[in-house]
C-alpha cells in the first residue's frame, strides 16, 4: 500500500520544483531577447535583476518565501541568456564574411535543404554547403546559403553542384532580407548560373518527398494533393497562389504550416500503433520520439516545427522522468532552449506567430471560453462545452497573433474566428488520412484510392470554405497604423486577462474575456483607421 501511494504522489509531480524556479527559463529567455535585439538594453536588464537580488537578500518580505531563491538567482540567468546572445554575435560566419569581402564566382558541392519555390524568373531555395570553392582554393566547409536559379529542379535531400556569384543579401528597404535569412541559418546568397546533380545523389530525404508525390496521385486531383503535400511536409511550392491567398485572407494559413497539430497527430497515432504491439512505456516514447524528429527533418525544420518537436520531447519524456506535465512550464523552457540555439529566430515571424498562439491559447482561453458561454452560447442547450472551447481556442490564437499579423503583413483575417470553426475540425482528419494515403500508397497502391479520394473530398470543403469567407468584402482589414509601439501597447494591457486565471476567482472571468474582446476590437480600430 506504502509503494502504491508513493508512487501515485510521485507520479502527480510536476516539473517545478519546491522552490520556485519556475522562471528561470523567463529569466534566460529575456536575457536573450534583449541580447539580440537591444544590446545596450541587456545591461540594463541585468542591473535591474542584480537590484531584485540585493533586495531579496537585505528584506526577506520583499518576494514570497518560495520565490527567493529565484530573486537571488535571476541575475545570473538574465546575464548567462545576454552572454549567449553575445556568443552567437561574435561568433565567425566565414560564408558571410566572403560574400562581404570577396564576392566572385564560386563553386559549391552541398545538399539541397528546402523545397525549390518560384521568385523573380527562376527559382530560390537553400543549400546546406559542404565544400565552397572560390578559384581553385577551397574556402569553406559548411553553413548553409540560398541559391536562386533560372533552371532548378533538384529536390530536397539531393546532392548538387552549383556554379554562380557569392554575394550579401539585400538588406536594405523595409522588409531585411538578409535578416530573414540569418533567422534560418542562411548566411549568403549564390545567383546560380548553373546546378548540376552529383553522384546521382538522391538524398533519403528527397526519396521521402518523391514517394510522398506518388502515393497522393492515387485517386486525389494534383491542387488536392498539393494541398495535403503542404500539410504533411511542409511543402507550400506546389499549391497554387489562389488557394494560398484563399487561405491567408481567410486566416487559417496556419494549417499548411508544421506546427503542434501536425506534431501531435504524428506522435498519438505513432504512439498508440506502437502501444497496440505491446511494447513497453520507454521504448514506446523512445520510438515516437524519434519518429517526431525524423518528421520535422524531414518538414525542413522549420521553426514552429522545430519549437512543436521540443514540446513533445518534454510531454514524452516527462513520464519516463516521472514528472507530470505543465504546459506552461514547457513552453517557457522551449522559448529558452530554442533561442540558446538560435538568437535570430526571435526575428522570424513564423516562429512569433506560433508562440503566440501557443501562449495565448494558455493564458487567454478561460476568460474568453466563460465569456462566450454566458453571451453569444448562452441560447444554446445543454452540451456547449466543445463548442465552446473550440470558439475561444480559436478566438484567443486570433487575438493573440492579430498584432504579429497587423504589423507583418499589413492586414488582419478577422474572418478567421469563423473559418478555424470549421478548418481545425478537419486539419486532424486530413492530416491522419494523408499518413494513411502515402503508407498504402507505396505498400499496396489500390489501397490508396479510396483513402485519398476521401481526404480529397474533406480538402474540398476547407478549400471551399476558405474561397467563400476569403471573397467577402470585411474578409480582411488593412491595418496601415500598425507599427511596433502599438503592437507592445497591446500586449501589455492583454497582461490582466492573461493574469485572470489564476488570479480572479471563477466568477470574474466572463467579465475579463469581455474586456478582453472589447479592447481586440477597439486595438483593432485604432489599427485601421
Amino acid at each position: 500500500m506504502r509503494t502504491s501511494e508513493s508512487r501515485r504522489v510521485r507520479l502527480d509531480l510536476d516539473l517545478s520544483p519546491p522552490i520556485r524556479l519556475d522562471l528561470w527559463a523567463v529569466a534566460l529567455a529575456s536575457g536573450i531577447v534583449a541580447g539580440t535585439v537591444v544590446p545596450p538594453f541587456a545591461s540594463a536588464l541585468v542591473l535591474g535583476s542584480l537590484l531584485i537580488c540585493a533586495g531579496s537578500a537585505i528584506w526577506s518580505s520583499l518576494l514570497p518565501r518560495g520565490w527567493r531563491l529565484m530573486g537571488l538567482l535571476c541575475p545570473l540567468f538574465v546575464a548567462a541568456g545576454a552572454g549567449i546572445a553575445y556568443l552567437h554575435a561574435a561568433a565567425r560566419d566565414p560564408l558571410a564574411e566572403l560574400a562581404a569581402l570577396e564576392p566572385g564566382e564560386v563553386v559549391a558541392v552541398g545538399t539541397v535543404a528546402s523545397p525549390p519555390v518560384p521568385s523573380g524568373a527562376g527559382n530560390r531555395a537553400e543549400l546546406r554547403v559542404e565544400h565552397l570553392w572560390l578559384g581553385d582554393r577551397e574556402l569553406v566547409r559548411g553553413g548553409k546559403v540560398q541559391i536562386r536559379a533560372f533552371d532548378l529542379r533538384a529536390g530536397v535531400g539531393d546532392r548538387v553542384r552549383v556554379d554562380g556569384e557569392i554575394v550579401v543579401p539585400d538588406s536594405g528597404g523595409e522588409f531585411d532580407y538578409a535578416r530573414h535569412l540569418r533567422t534560418r541559418g542562411v548566411s549568403a546568397e549564390i545567383r546560380a548560373s548553373g546546378v548540376w546533380p552529383v553522384d546521382e545523389g538522391r538524398g533519403w530525404i528527397g526519396q521521402v518527398h518523391r514517394r510522398t508525390d506518388a502515393a497522393l496521385s492515387h485517386g486525389m486531383r494534383s491542387e488536392e494533393a498539393s494541398m495535403v503535400r503542404g500539410i504533411l511536409i511542409g511543402d507550400r511550392s506546389r499549391i497554387p497562389d489562389e488557394m494560398q491567398d484563399a487561405f491567408r485572407r481567410s486566416g487559417i494559413a496556419h494549417i499548411l504550416a508544421i506546427s503542434g497539430m501536425h506534431v501531435a497527430v504524428l506522435a498519438t497515432a505513432s504512439y498508440f500503433a506502437l502501444r497496440a504491439l505491446a511494447l513497453p512505456l520507454a521504448t514506446r516514447n523512445a520510438a515516437t520520439l524519434a519518429l517526431v524528429w525524423v518528421y520535422v527533418v524531414v518538414a525542413g525544420a522549420p521553426p514552429s516545427a522545430i519549437r512543436a518537436g521540443v514540446i513533445a520531447s518534454f510531454v514524452l519524456l516527462a513520464p519516463l522522468l516521472k514528472r507530470g506535465i505543465s504546459p506552461l512550464h514547457f513552453m517557457t523552457c522551449m522559448l529558452a532552449l530554442v533561442l540558446a540555439w538560435n538568437p535570430m529566430l526571435i526575428y522570424s515571424t513564423g516562429f512569433q506567430l506560433s508562440v503566440a498562439a501557443v501562449f495565448g491559447i494558455l493564458l487567454l482561453r478561460k476568460p474568453l471560453q466563460a465569456f462566450l458561454k454566458r453571451t453569444v452560447l448562452r441560447p444554446l442547450p445543454a452540451g456547449q462545452e466543445p463548442l465552446s472551447r473550440l470558439m475561444s481556442i480559436s478566438l484567443a490564437a486570433q487575438i493573440a497573433t492579430a498584432p504579429i499579423i497587423a504589423t507583418s503583413f499589413g492586414e488582419v483575417p478577422v474572418v478567421g474566428v469563423i473559418t478555424n470553426l470549421v478548418a481545425v475540425p478537419l486539419a486532424a482528419p486530413i492530416l491522419t488520412l494523408g499518413l494513411c494515403g502515402v503508407l498504402t500508397g507505396n505498400l499496396l497502391p489500390a489501397l490508396a484510392y479510396p483513402v485519398n479520394s476521401a481526404n480529397g473530398f474533406l480538402v474540398s470543403v476547407m478549400w471551399r470554405t476558405a474561397e467563400l469567407l476569403a471573397s467577402l468584402p470585411f474578409a480582411a482589414v488593412e491595418t496601415a497604423n500598425a507599427d511596433l509601439a502599438l503592437a507592445v501597447l497591446f500586449y501589455v494591457a492583454c497582461a490582466p486577462a492573461a493574469a485572470a486565471a489564476s488570479a480572479l476567482p471563477e466568477e470574474r472571468w466572463p467579465a475579463i474575456g469581455g474586456l478582453l474582446v472589447f479592447w481586440a476590437a477597439l486595438w483593432l480600430a485604432m489599427a485601421v483607421l
